[in-house]
């Protein structure tokens, strides 16, 4: 680069805060607590460099995991990341996604981790102001399927019965063996949907007044499931009514259909899902697929937690920036795309970012510690999340 050329980066660099931050904003939020992240202007051609890499530190944190923390530095500013590689096809290692026992109560990632976890992030976005249950569809290997959607929020992280990730598409579907013909939309959803129905299991834990419903109180239904039986079928709803067995609530068309089940009648539940998955994690965007950005937003700036797929190798990748803090400006969801580009990713998925970005990592005395510096200044409680374990294979 000549002269020129240095001089207007280096005062780009001493006027960052001029091109971060400005009023307005031209995206929609991009967090599960919806705040505004600073908006970074446009960069002149001429200043559009690939951002410099420095390792800070790196470390093997078990057989086919490793560490590392980074920093990127460019026209824009400082941004600080984390990032974990994983070779799935280590022996011993597994992924899973970890919950509370109840999918409407939130919780921090690290008191839901399993003893041989070695790195956990934050997973799917969340009702942070109500509910508190995830927007998507997340499934576990002991428990099985804990919520999900037939529609509108399916993009996914899921590993197959042999161990294989994949990053595609994942939709839900609940079915009443005898009524069948009823389509319920949402398993374990923060809400229904208008006109829809939803279906809620003893892994939802405890439904509160007409918060499933929005507030909507007119043109609505629920009915009561224990021991396989429909016990009650009713238009008002109790202020707190733990989930023993199955409810189904109904708004608007869907209440209707609801009126027409009877007190008595023998009712159960199907939920499956559109993949043949063991676990299922879903995001609200993928960043890539097939090698081709699929984000290109490149206004808000924040914290950001996201999984990556290298066909090439196989590997899985987890990174977690740091934003909203002085040290870290945070990326915006294109150059998340630039950055999992210049790792080598084909396919990448956002998971929610904000104060929910968080990543635990196993330190050399075994514990588990925050690697990351959380916006809100500690690890925020959310829905769900995702674990890498370790379990030693015995010698042979």
């Amino acid at each position: 680069m000549g002269r020129l050329g240095v001089l207007a980066v280096g005062l780009v660099l001493a006027t960052t805060a001029g091109l971060t931050t400005a009023p307005g904003w031209a995206e929609p939020p991009q967090t599960s607590d919806g705040a505004r992240g600073e908006r970074a202007l446009p960069l002149p051609a001429a200043l559009r460099a690939e951002d410099t890499w420095t390792t800070l530190v790196t470390y093997p944190v078990a057989p086919g995991v490793s560490f590392e923390q980074f920093t990127l530095t460019g026209a824009r500013g400082v941004t600080r990341g984390q990032l974990v590689r994983i070779d799935p096809a280590t022996p011993g290692l597994g992924l899973d996604v970890v919950a509370g026992a109840d999918v409407a109560a939130r919780q921090p990632v690290a008191d839901v981790v399993d003893p041989d976890a070695v790195v956990a992030v934050n997973g799917d976005f969340f009702d942070i102001r109500d509910t508190e249950a995830p927007l998507g569809v997340a499934r576990d290997r002991d428990r099985g399927v804990l919520n999900g959607v037939q529609s509108g929020w399916n993009s996914a992280f899921w590993i197959d019965p042999a161990g294989v990730p994949h990053l595609s598409d994942v939709y839900a579907d609940a079915v009443l063996r005898q009524r069948p013909g009823l389509d319920v939309t949402t398993v374990n959803s923060p809400s229904v949907r208008p006109g829809g129905i939803g279906l809620y299991t003893r892994a939802w834990g405890k439904l509160r007044s007409y918060r499933v419903t929005d507030g909507q109180r007119r043109g609505v239904r629920m009915v009561i499931v224990k021991g396989g039986r429909v016990t009650a079928n009713q238009r008002t709803f109790p202020r707190r009514l733990g989930v023993r067995d199955l409810v189904l609530v109904g708004r608007g068309r869907g209440a209707g259909e609801l009126a027409r089940i009877r007190v008595g009648q023998r009712l159960t539940a199907d939920v499956t899902l559109s993949e043949d998955a063991a676990v299922v994690l879903t995001g609200n965007t993928y960043i890539l697929r097939d090698g081709v950005r699929i984000s290109r937003g490149d206004v808000d700036l924040h914290p950001r937690t996201a999984i990556g797929l290298d066909r090439d190798t196989g590997q899985l990748l987890l990174l977690v920036v740091d934003g909203r803090q002085d040290f870290s400006r945070g990326l915006t969801m294109k150059e998340m795309a630039q950055l999992f580009e210049r790792l080598g990713v084909e396919d990448a998925l956002n998971l929610d970012g904000g104060g929910s970005s968080i990543m635990l990592v196993r330190q050399a005395d075994q514990s588990l510690a925050v690697a990351n510096s959380p916006s809100d200044g500690h690890p925020r409680p959310v829905a769900n999340g995702l674990e890498v374990t370790y379990d030693a294979v015995p010698a042979s």
